[in-house]
């Protein structure tokens, strides 16, 4: 019993880190892609650019991050 309850300890946490990871990435994906779309529009373009695609960059890091946390977690449950 013990053993089956640190198991499904160590699964939802590492879907917790994930999903922690995954809202961290999004939330700064936004903020980059939002500065690089206000850069674009100045004397600074080449910035912008660097800055949306980087932006977009981690907006799909942390999707995939999301989505690695919910298929642990479906996984945690279905085993039971």
């Amino acid at each position: 019993m013990q053993e089956t309850l640190l198991e499904l300890g160590t699964e939802f946490g590492a879907a917790a880190v994930r999903a922690v990871g995954a809202l961290g990435a999004t939330a700064i994906g936004v903020v980059l892609e939002l500065n690089g779309l206000q850069a674009l529009g100045t004397n600074v373009d080449v910035v912008g650019v660097w800055m949306t695609a980087l932006g977009g960059l981690l907006l799909v890091v942390g999707y995939v991050l999301a989505s690695d946390a919910l298929d642990l977690v479906r996984a945690a449950q279905s085993a039971n």
